[in-house]
């Protein structure tokens, strides 16, 4: 890159500060998303949580394709076909989208 070149993604300057030396070097500057903070008035630019939004929603696709049944509750005039029971683990913010994924109605539901 260019030197006054301006470079904005996940960076990870703190796992491996070495592998940014070079662009430090040349002048450009490095602004890493995962260093914004998760506060109000950052949050149209909290990548993380909707990375993990867009996660929670990704694995319960995955997991509806991977399944031999249906996954939602269906009632129609034939009868009712329960849902599947799923096991999400963790209630983070991708967690926290897998549940209202996956509950009939979007939101709630058991699990």
């Amino acid at each position: 890159m260019k030197s006054g070149s301006v470079m904005i993604g996940f960076l990870r300057p703190l796992d491996d500060p070495a592998s940014l030396a070079a662009a430090v070097k040349r002048g450009v500057t490095l602004l890493s998303m995962e260093l914004v903070p998760r506060i109000s008035r950052a949050q149209g630019m909290d990548a993380l949580s909707s990375m993990a939004t867009v996660a929670g929603y990704k694995a319960v696709i995955v997991a509806a394709k991977s399944l031999h049944k249906l996954f939602p509750l269906l009632m129609t005039a034939a009868g009712t076909i329960p849902p599947a029971k799923v096991l999400v683990l963790g209630a983070g913010v991708a967690g926290l989208q897998a549940i209202a994924t996956r509950a009939p109605g979007g939101g709630g539901g058991s699990l």
